[in-house]
């Protein structure tokens, strides 16, 4: 991979610098053990608090349940709720042995009432048991990068070597707040018919943080004897959304606010890239155009503070030449955004059209066209 390096010296500011900066969690005065406030858009952590510390997360860990299924499962499939999974102890959706729901309502069930049952009867109908539901867990992990997380259970009841870390836990949840059925299910206030038609039960979501604070539209409680009061909370910005986690609070709702109130006073966001500019020209061969265009999927926002708008730094890292074919939006390099040496976001690059390899047709026209031209 060929590397430039790009320094901007100029980006368009698009609010107000605010000051009283807070710089320690001792001045933020959070009662948490652990604390992360990540910006979804840029990955970029805007405060952390003990982030990289190994905690349990009691029913978060239904975030990762709820994606896992989204993706691998249909959400019109009818499941039957077995024994097993009516009998899960702690918290319910109200689900009785024997009762035919879809998995859309399972899925409604698990992150608004955080439904213990909706979790194992979810487990055991994408992949048949909860251990191996549980590996297709951990391996979403590891492909998000929540590489300090551990899952043992879908449902998030204590257990032995089941863990995360605030850090982790924002990454998993900036990723599955992408997903637009993830994100309408986790803003659900309450709810008695979906996509698939009227439900058996009723749901309300018991995620104070939604009715508490302006914008707020999601995500996840949780509790248990060793985790605490915990809750990851999501709440829109003009450029995107706060993620916001708290693990083991004496006041979870008031740690979430502090860390947003924290964010939207000291942090300004600028215009890096616009999705219709071109980043680089790279050059292609074996294929019937010359070269493709790279962009970034989407407008580009970066939050910082206002005394580092003068340290950003870019660097490009993609191929000085790619070969046919060649697809439209198909990833051919990476864009990293540096503050001093500290890596604040990173963006995938993408090709701006479809462009075929050449057939033998293509290849005698060629001969022709050169022949002609001589």
């Amino acid at each position: 991979m060929r590397r430039i390096f790009i320094v901007i010296f100029s980006l368009f500011i698009l609010s107000v610098p605010c000051l009283n900066v807070l710089a320690n969690s001792k001045e933020l005065n959070l009662n948490c053990v652990a604390a992360t406030i990540l910006d979804q858009e840029s990955g970029r952590i805007l405060y952390s608090k003990n982030g990289n510390k190994i905690l349990p997360m009691a029913s978060t860990t239904k975030i990762m349940t709820a994606i896992v299924a989204i993706e691998r499962g249909n959400i019109k499939d009818v499941v039957t709720v077995s024994t097993k999974a009516a009998s899960v102890p702690g918290s319910s959706a109200g689900l009785r042995a024997g009762d035919k729901v879809t998995l859309e309502e399972l899925l409604y069930g698990l992150m608004l009432k955080s439904g213990n049952d909706a979790a194992v009867a979810i487990a055991e109908h994408i992949a048949g048991n909860v251990q191996n539901f549980v590996k297709l867990m951990n391996d979403k992990a590891l492909e998000i990068g929540a590489l300090n997380t551990s899952f043992i259970t879908p449902h998030g009841l204590d257990a032995e070597d089941h863990f995360t870390t605030a850090n982790d836990l924002a990454k998993i949840t900036a990723y599955a707040m992408k997903n637009d059925l993830f994100a309408k299910i986790v803003a659900t206030k309450e709810i008695s018919s979906g996509i698939t038609g009227p439900f058996k039960y009723s749901y309300n979501n018991i995620n104070k943080f939604l009715f508490r604070v302006d914008n707020s539209d999601g995500v996840k409680t949780g509790y248990t004897g060793n985790a605490g009061k915990c809750l990851v909370a999501s709440v829109r910005h003009k450029f995107g959304r706060y993620i916001c986690v708290v693990l083991n609070s004496a006041d979870r709702w008031k740690d979430a606010e502090k860390l947003v109130q924290y964010a939207s006073k000291n942090y300004i966001f600028i215009k890096a890239f616009d999705r219709n500019e071109i980043i680089k020209n790279i050059p292609l061969y074996g294929g019937t155009e010359k070269n493709i265009f790279a962009q970034t999927k989407s407008d580009l926002y970066l939050p910082i503070l206002p005394e580092e708008k003068n340290k950003i730094k870019v660097e490009l890292f993609s191929p000085s030449v790619l070969f046919a074919p060649i697809a439209k939006d198909e990833i051919v390099g990476n864009v990293v955004v540096k503050i001093d040496d500290s890596i604040i976001s990173k963006s995938p690059l993408i090709s701006d059209r479809d462009v075929r390899r050449k057939n033998f047709i293509d290849m005698i026209k060629d001969v022709f066209l050169r022949a002609v031209r001589k």
